[in-house]
């Protein structure tokens, strides 16, 4: 009778064993992380670099962040009326918007106060829509998508346009036929999309002005 622990490959496990080693949950994530470094590696390779990144760790050393602090976020206009005294509800939303939009972007491109004097101004139009996509069998809305569309034009200190372009966002919201509560849906669906609307416009302006 053959024992065990003298049969070749019974009873024995190899001293090292790659399969092992990166099957377990430690080796796999050790292999991820190898594999974003040797990404990045790469990207670094072939002159990426970070939308935002300074030219050296000083906060004053400049940037892209500190092109974007130079521009003045105009006042944004809309299509309907901004007079709460006209009776136009409609234009009570859209004011709220672009007072929403404009200083999100204030926050976001001069976190220190506007510029003084600016190098660049910004000029938003904002035009805000709800659109139906779905209702009960009495045309009674269930649920609706809020549109926002701001089309924009960067323009240098001389007013010469440098940059010409539009971005806009869809967020949906649920309508329960309670006043109190769809004012609310509609209220914190014009939020979400101002503040994605917002991080489009400041991405594309950076995107345009690290060149």
């Amino acid at each position: 009778m053959i024992g065990l622990e003298s049969h070749p490959g019974i009873g024995r496990r190899p001293a090292c064993s790659g399969g092992d080693r990166f099957s377990s949950p430690r080796g796999r994530s050790v292999l991820v992380v190898g594999a974003m470094l040797a990404a990045a590696i790469a990207l670094a390779g072939c002159g990426w670099q970070p939308l935002y990144a300074r030219p050296t760790p000083d906060p004053t050393s400049g940037g892209v962040t500190a092109t974007l602090a130079t521009i003045a976020v105009d006042p944004i206009t809309t299509k309907a009326s901004l007079d709460p005294l006209a009776g136009d509800p409609q234009g009570l939303y859209d004011s709220r918007a672009a007072q929403l939009l404009q200083n999100r972007l204030r926050d976001a491109l001069n976190p220190y106060g506007q510029p003084s004097p600016a190098t660049y101004h910004l000029a938003i139009g904002l035009s805000e829509s709800v659109h139906r996509t779905a209702s009960l069998g009495n045309g009674d809305s269930t649920r609706e998508d809020m549109v926002l569309t701001a089309k924009y034009e960067l323009t240098d200190e001389k007013g010469a346009r440098v940059l010409r372009d539009k971005a806009g966002v869809v967020t949906s919201y649920d309508v329960l036929r309670e006043p109190f509560s769809d004012l609310q849906s509609q209220n914190d669906a014009v939020q979400r999309g101002v503040e994605q609307l917002a991080q489009a416009i400041q991405t594309r302006l950076a995107t345009f002005l690290r060149k």
